[in-house]
């Protein structure tokens, strides 16, 4: 599958383990956050579509809805509260990630 990014600074913590936004502060410097970040990173890249993320449970791959209508989502990690947000292009085959957040619904 095609990654994308739509912001620069997903990109550099990515790709790098670093960032400047204060949004991805406290991620930077949690090596248990950036490994399983890598993990999630390595399965997007060798599937070959979206569809295919249905087949690892963990990911927990997700349509969103509400304010998120358009957007999907994976987990980050087994036992995290964060996800990684991604916008879906040409049947799934490419994919424009937007963000991580915190999962409302983990406590």
């Amino acid at each position: 599958m095609e990654i994308d990014y739509s912001d620069e600074e997903l990109k550099l913590l990515i790709e790098n383990g670093c960032s400047t936004d204060k949004r991805y502060k406290k991620l930077k410097s949690n090596g248990t956050f950036l490994k399983d970040l890598n993990k999630v990173i390595f399965i997007l890249r060798s599937v070959p579509n979206t569809k295919s993320l249905e087949s690892f449970q963990s990911l927990h791959y997700e349509a969103l809805k509400y304010d998120w209508i358009g957007k999907n989502s994976v987990r980050i990690g087994y036992k995290t509260k964060y996800r990684l947000i991604f916008e879906e292009f040409d049947g799934g085959i490419r994919i424009n990630l937007i963000e991580i957040n915190e999962h409302y619904g983990d406590k």
